[in-house]
């Protein structure tokens, strides 16, 4: 027999916040992985030094003429400024009804996104929005709790069965969505040919320390177990989440990758962190307090590529109003965050970004 959603939005509920809360009252650290788990040297640079472009004057541009149309938070209460941002250039954005004549929009959901209702899931309220706006808009439904390269063969398999279409898709792949949509264009030309562009927001791209700590818990608590739409699991899905993991894949289809990538990275402030996401902020913060309490800010940027922006916002309320889906939670979330506005601006600067290369 199959649970009412009411049954499935239960399990949801608790597994969210046993597994928060857990993870809030673990504070302390693993130490050094063993030694055959070690990740390959890893540097920080500065990133135009790492073949990053900095399309972050575009971006508040957009996004600051979007917002001023609207009542509710300003443009300066959106963006987390970090450092000096370039000049605007002062070129103008194509408008949404030429983009949507140019490019189709995919959204790569992400971890246990198959676990939500149709509601909760990211870029609900988002996907409409766009499509008012004259976009085609199509959800690559993926495995919640999956391997990213089963995840990989799922969207390619997807986008082959879509009817032909001259335009390529702009993916937007929220966090696990961004490595599973690198390894799609990586290992499947035929889905390649179709993509413009990978966009990720809050994307996964070089894992998190988190999972190093929680994964065993993880795997314990929440794999085993039915979880909302979702059936039990291994536990690959996350363990393709660890750093040496993500690194390693890296080192070896990095030089593969063809499509132009970008990236929206969620950095609050303080006082944008949700409480749910306060532990794993806080522990996150041992080792650099700009996170969003799931990643680390410089593990959400992929290289060689462009950085749209830092919006403040954690990690969940970057795709998802999960205070409205789960409203008797709602004190546990800060998420009124204006994601139309942002997806918005953020693909009229990929548009004319393309346009320009």
């Amino acid at each position: 027999m199959n649970p009412t959603p009411a049954a499935r939005i239960r399990t949801v509920r608790v597994g969210v916040v046993t597994l928060a809360l857990t993870m809030a009252g673990c504070a302390a650290g693993p130490g050094l992985r063993p030694e055959a788990e070690r990740t390959s040297p890893l540097v920080t640079a500065p990133g135009g030094q790492a073949g990053l472009r900095d399309l972050r004057a575009g971006f508040r541009s957009a996004l600051c003429a979007r917002l001023a149309e609207a009542p509710g938070r300003t443009c300066d209460q959106v963006i987390t400024r970090m450092g000096a941002e370039p000049s605007p250039d002062g070129q103008p954005f194509p408008p949404a009804s030429a983009i949507a004549g140019r490019y189709r929009i995919g959204i790569v959901p992400g971890f246990l996104a198959e676990c939500l209702d149709d509601e909760a899931r990211p870029f609900a309220a988002e996907e409409k929005l766009l499509r008012a706006q004259g976009f085609e808009v199509v959800y690559l439904k993926t495995t919640g709790r999956g391997r990213v390269d089963v995840n990989a063969w799922v969207i390619s398999q997807q986008i082959a069965g879509l009817p032909p279409d001259p335009r390529p898709f702009i993916l937007l792949a929220y966090s696990k969505g961004m490595p599973e949509a690198l390894d799609m264009v990586v290992k499947y030309p035929a889905a390649r040919e179709q993509v413009a562009a990978i966009v990720g927001i809050a994307g996964a791209v070089m894992g998190s320390p988190l999972v190093d700590r929680y994964e065993g818990l993880y795997q314990d608590m929440m794999m085993g177990l039915p979880f909302g739409n979702c059936a039990a699991d291994t536990g690959d899905g996350v363990h393709d989440l660890r750093e040496d993991v993500r690194v390693a894949w890296w080192r070896k289809h990095g030089k593969d990758i063809t499509v132009p990538m970008y990236s929206l990275v969620a950095l609050p402030e303080r006082d944008r962190v949700s409480p749910v996401m306060a532990g794993t902020h806080a522990q996150l913060s041992q080792i650099d307090p700009a996170n969003d309490g799931q990643l680390l800010w410089t593990e959400a940027v992929a290289v060689p590529g462009a950085l749209i922006g830092y919006v403040n916002a954690d990690h969940w309320a970057m795709a998802m109003r999960l205070s409205l889906a789960f409203p008797l939670l709602s004190g546990s979330f800060i998420d009124d965050v204006p994601r139309g506005a942002m997806l918005d601006a953020a693909i009229a600067v990929v548009a004319r970004d393309l346009e320009g290369r």
